[in-house]
């Protein structure tokens, strides 16, 4: 009897420990609904999971990227990027007259240009041997200044607007908002498939482990690293295409504060920030948790600055304990 309960007690510090961060995403929205006036209002729920959902789709790929202990910095110039050369297509170009060509036109473009980004990063690693810190650091820069001239010099306005309604159904407009969501959960659900059930995913967790092991083993290095790359690129401009879609109009600063959201949803939600260990379950209770903080402040009127101060504490404390648990294993395993 001592056994069966001492077994119990194991089982369930264990389960706890390894779900603490789900276990703290409920406490977190418990504490929402009691304390945070118009937290459970119909509105509210809706626009928590419209903001999830672009959320998601850049932080899935943003964390094929981790999981093979790089980053990408690059990913918000992708958003902005597509998202005023999208809008320019709709609103501006000789296309405009006519939504039915333009809209799917825009949104080939934004994902080529996600695409195309990628790959420029993928080539940057892989072929110029660049750290992906600094390749994706520069093409950030770069196509973030883009996408600004683009709208000042071709566009020759801050923001463009005047979007073909029948494009806001992909943002969620009215009664279409459960289509963004669809639109994530469909990008979340092949991500998890691929990295657990395909020959891909497993290169993915082998190189980000031990890439030289990796390559000793057969594993074309290279080319999963820029494969990777790539995907990071498309589901970026995936992203710019809901969340313009969700603004109704093509900015240029469409971004500029949501990379330490990205961040701080996969770090916090258990994905080492060293690669070879964590996975899309992981990042999607972090969006969650991100998405509850971001939404939880707007609703209490706390300034956004507060916000990212909250957030980076969160993701230090996040590295602080990936970075003991990996001494931990370390000495376990010497």
């Amino acid at each position: 009897m001592n056994v069966d309960s001492t077994r119990k007690k194991v089982f369930s510090k264990r389960l706890v420990r390894e779900n603490s961060i789900l276990v703290f995403l409920l406490t977190a929205i418990l504490a929402s609904v009691v304390f945070v006036p118009n937290f459970l209002s119909v509105f509210n729920i809706k626009n928590f999971f419209l903001q999830a959902s672009d959320l998601l789709v850049i932080a899935c790929g943003m964390t094929f990227i981790v999981l093979n202990g790089g980053i990408d910095f690059s990913v918000t110039s992708i958003l902005a990027l597509g998202s005023v050369v999208g809008a320019y297509i709709m609103a501006l170009s000789p296309l405009a007259p006519f939504p039915m060509i333009s809209i799917p036109v825009a949104i080939v473009v934004m994902l080529g240009l996600g695409a195309m980004v990628g790959a420029i990063n993928g080539f940057s690693i892989t072929v110029l041997k660049m750290p992906s810190f600094i390749a994706t650091l520069a093409t950030q820069m770069v196509f973030s200044g883009v996408a600004v001239l683009f709208t000042s010099r071709v566009a020759s306005r801050a923001s463009i607007n005047g979007l073909p309604k029948a494009f806001f159904v992909i943002g969620g407009e009215g009664k279409y908002f459960l289509v963004p969501i669809v639109l994530a959960a469909l990008v979340f659900l092949i991500s998890y498939f691929t990295l657990q059930f395909t020959g891909f995913g497993r290169n993915v967790l082998s190189v980000g482990t031990n890439p030289k092991a990796s390559f000793i083993s057969g594993i074309n290095v290279k080319k999963t690293i820029f494969m990777l790359c790539l995907l990071s690129g498309l589901y970026a401009g995936l992203a710019s295409v809901i969340a313009t879609g969700r603004n109704q109009a093509g900015i240029a600063s469409l971004g500029d504060k949501m990379f330490i959201s990205i961040i701080a949803s996969i770090v916090i939600g258990g994905t080492s920030i060293g690669g070879g260990s964590g996975g899309f379950k992981q990042t999607l209770i972090g969006v969650f948790f991100i998405t509850l903080i971001n939404n939880t402040m707007n609703l209490l009127g706390v300034e956004w600055y507060i916000t990212m101060l909250f957030q980076g504490i969160l993701i230090l404390v996040a590295a602080f304990a990936d970075y003991m648990i990996r001494i931990r294993l370390s000495v376990r395993r010497g």
